[in-house]
């Protein structure tokens, strides 16, 4: 084979992997951001307990919802990068979320929720969704 017949592929595998970490991080972050300030700005005197439960409804709230959101977003932005394999790619950006989304669950609750298995499910709708958007953007295109 010859220098030319090897041309390389567009795939970012790895950074699919990476976009998906910085989706579930934008997500924590989110929350952690929404609960300082019910904290601090909205709610101030509140007991640890009630905080700490406040806590608890934004991550289940924000959790699952901010996480597919975030998992859409940084997908698309993988897209511009790639030329083939869209689906698969956004796919695995979702699976890069979930396993960080898993793995503090389980350091964290030392197990996973059951609410984990819709989170991960709306993640992996939306990787999907946004690899399929630019699939057929690039349809349109040819």
């Amino acid at each position: 084979m010859t220098a030319a017949e090897l041309t390389p592929t567009k795939d970012r595998w790895l950074r699919a992997i990476a976009y998906g970490l910085l989706a579930e991080v934008a997500t924590i972050i989110t929350i952690i951001v929404i609960v300082m300030l019910y904290r601090f700005v909205i709610a101030r005197g509140l007991s640890d307990a009630e905080y700490m439960a406040f806590g608890g409804r934004v991550g289940t709230i924000v959790g699952p919802i901010g996480g597919a959101i975030y998992v859409f977003i940084f997908a698309r932005l993988l897209m511009r990068k790639i030329e083939t394999r869209w689906v698969a790619h956004g796919i695995l950006v979702a699976t890069g979320a979930i396993a960080l989304s898993v793995a503090g669950s389980i350091a964290g609750h030392q197990g996973v929720p059951s609410g984990y298995i819709a989170a991960s499910a709306l993640k992996l709708i939306a990787g999907a969704a946004a690899g399929f958007l630019a699939s057929r953007r690039a349809v349109e295109i040819t």
